[in-house]
């Protein structure tokens, strides 16, 4: 009776250690969430165990073959793994496939883990062990065969294991599906906060990135850790433009700098994105206009200003003051200067510009410099613009066009009037020119309370009335294709395009994808290629948003090629891994035609990052704050210091969100991070 008891005793001590063995293993599992090792799950239950004495020893084995697994013991973790696979083969196959792939001892790790991948039943019967084999064999031969057997072999059972979940999701990280990768994570009862922030950084939903990055910081006492989210809090903050939020977290970062290297470890730097935005995007960007698209879109629609008749009679009310030869002279200048404009805006819009800055002189007319500011604002060059829509309107105060584009342009370059009320006062004045332009541009774009007084009369019928109407209806929501610019200028390209992206009622999603693919011109493209650039970035969105970039033959028939059209060939050059051409052409640009607008400026940062010349990009975007004083370059300025840690002033650089679509920034070995977690 004694010796019954001792070896009941005896075997409750092995269940006891067993069960220990289990709890242990499968805490240590869950515990460790950013291992990347995928670890075999315990296959039976303790009412499964069987009687016999040996196989139960070698079930406890197996447990104290993953603990020396965990350890790295990896030879003495696979002699035990061998012993075991008599009972439990498959999963002990996978642990020896592991701790060889560990050792890097790679055929050996194929032998086990091949051995696991061909035997098909192993899907059904232990399907984590499987899909685990196959995840490794692709880290180790990168065949994508494997992450689809994987993908192929969960679709097929509903209740999958926390584990197996887990290793899907990486398995679709890896794949690039992270909208698939993030619901199967959200369909886990394991947390992992962090994973789901990154993927959602990912999808660009910064709103629930950082809600759980909040989680994950809230929960987490490593402070190495610790820094790594601030870090990443940083990364959202600057790709959201949510600046506030940006100053907190560098403001924290400044508490606990001298302990700090995420900025080592993942750098965050500035590259030449051509994938900035989605598909959607870019189809919302040419469908809903944001303010700087409707800016370029009035600026390409607003007339050339020869000498009609109110200006001859302005003039001629100045010249009372003059004798009368000098007022003589002055009328036959406007009719030289007619001739000769007629001609002019035939040209290239770049060509146009270098031959109006010929014409100008100390005595030029208002209409002079007006006409040389629209045709700097449509090659981009709002600040050259501004200089002389603000000569223009000095020379002719009374009148209201030159009056709001001064103001427009203005507030394109962030620049600030001195005599702003002054000008603003002309323009509701019941006196001057253009009256009825000046106001309702000043209500579109200034104040959208403003009640315009006067009547459009016989400007109903010109271009511009159509286009500002057609702004309104853009912004009302009430956009057809009845619209009078559609109907009356629809072989205008702009208009073209725009009345091609226009979507028809009742036209669902294949619907119109399948037309716009159909339609959009590939081949004859010269009118949207050699125009102002409100042209050419309309149609180059248009391709990015039905993804037909890269099939569009973006070349011209003419032998003599303009600068404008080989401004889009850099681009062009830029997209296909040719930044030393992209460079080529455009410095040839600059020093031909003096171009210093934002636009050229840019690409060539972006090209000279593609080229790996980063700190000549660098320089360059200092010349660009110093020249353009434009507050995307001090943002860009910010994001190299934020990287440096150089932490004190920064709010100067971070005053105004960053929305340029071709210089972007990353963090370096983020996906590693994100595959790794």
């Amino acid at each position: 009776m004694h010796k019954l008891i001792q070896w009941f005793n005896s075997k409750l001590k092995l269940i006891i250690l067993f069960l220990f063995s289990f709890s242990f293993f499968s805490t240590n599992i869950y515990a460790q969430q950013d291992a990347i090792d995928s670890q075999p799950e315990i296959l039976f239950k303790y009412d499964k165990i069987k009687e016999s004495q040996e196989k139960f020893k070698l079930q406890v084995d197996f447990n104290k073959a993953i603990l020396l697994l965990e350890r790295e013991e990896y030879l003495k973790a696979i002699k035990i793994f061998k012993k075991t696979s008599q009972i439990l083969k498959i999963p002990s196959f996978l642990n020896i496939g592991i701790a060889y792939y560990k050792m890097n001892q790679i055929e050996n790790a194929s032998l086990y883990l091949n051995n696991i991948y061909e035997y098909k039943e192993a899907a059904s019967t232990n399907t984590y062990s499987y899909i685990s084999a196959c995840f490794y064999l692709y880290q180790i031969e990168k065949d994508r065969k494997y992450l689809e057997t994987i993908v192929d072999v969960t679709r097929k059972y509903r209740d999958l294991t926390e584990h197996s979940k887990r290793l899907l999701s990486d398995t679709l990280i890896i794949l690039k599906d992270y909208e698939k990768a993030l619901d199967i994570l959200n369909s886990m009862e394991f947390p992992m906060e962090l994973k789901k922030a990154m993927l959602y950084m990912k999808l660009q939903d910064f709103v629930n990135a950082e809600r759980h990055l909040e989680k994950e910081k809230n929960t987490t006492l490593n402070q190495e850790k610790k820094n790594l989210i601030l870090w990443l809090m940083v990364f959202r903050d600057l790709k959201s433009n949510e600046l506030t939020k940006l100053k907190e977290h560098l403001d924290e970062i400044r508490e606990v700098k001298e302990y700090f290297k995420s900025n080592l470890d993942y750098p965050l730097e500035i590259f030449f994105n051509k994938h900035k935005y989605t598909t959607k995007e870019y189809l919302k960007s040419i469908t809903k206009f944001n303010y700087e698209r409707k800016v370029d879109f009035i600026f390409y629609f607003a007339p050339f200003i020869f000498s009609d008749y109110e200006e001859i009679m302005y003039d001629i009310s100045k010249g009372f003051i003059f004798k009368n030869k000098q007022n003589v002279q002055s009328l036959e200048d406007m009719v030289k200067y007619n001739a000769k404009f007629i001609e002019i805006i035939k040209e290239d819009p770049i060509i146009r510009v270098t031959k109006l800055k010929n014409i100008i002189k100390d005595d030029s007319n208002s209409y002079v410099y007006y006409n040389l500011a629209l045709c700097y604002a449509q090659i981009n060059d709002f600040h050259n613009a501004y200089k002389n829509f603000s000569k223009a309107y000095k020379l002719n105060p009374g009148n209201k066009l030159y009056a709001v584009m001064t103001i427009i342009s203005a507030n394109r370059i962030n620049e600030k009037i001195k005599d702003l009320a002054y000008m603003e006062q002309n323009i509701k004045s019941k006196d001057g020119m253009y009256k009825y332009f000046g106001q309702i541009l000043y209500k579109n774009f200034i104040d959208e309370k403003y009640n315009v007084e006067f009547e459009p009369l016989n400007y109903r019928d010109t271009v511009f009335f159509r286009s500002i109407n057609f702004l309104v209806d853009m912004e009302n929501n009430t956009l057809s294709l009845d619209n009078q610019l559609f109907v009356e200028n629809y072989k205008d390209p702009l208009v073209y395009l725009m009345k091609l992206a226009m979507r028809k009622e009742g036209e669902n999603d294949y619907m119109y994808f399948s037309r716009l693919q159909d339609n959009t011109p590939l081949k004859i493209n010269n009118n949207f290629l050699e125009g102002p650039l409100v042209i050419t970035k309309y149609y180059i969105d248009l391709l990015k948003a039905i993804g037909l970039f890269y099939k569009a033959d973006l070349s011209v028939d003419s032998k003599q090629k303009s600068p404008s059209y080989l401004r889009t060939k850099a681009l062009r050059e830029l997209h296909d891994h040719n930044p030393k051409e992209t460079l080529k052409i455009l410095e040839s640009l600059q020093k031909k035609y003096k171009l210093e607008d934002k636009y050229t400026m840019y690409l060539i940062v972006a090209a000279l990052l593609e080229a790996g010349r980063y700190n000549d990009a660098s320089l360059q975007i200092s010349l660009i704050k110093a020249i353009l004083k434009d507050p995307s370059a001090d943002f860009l300025t910010g994001v190299q210091l934020v990287q440096e840690l150089k932490l004190s002033s920064l709010s100067q650089y971070f005053y105004q969100p960053y929305l340029d679509d071709l210089i972007d920034f990353r963090l370096i070995n983020f996906d590693l991070l994100l595959e790794s977690l």
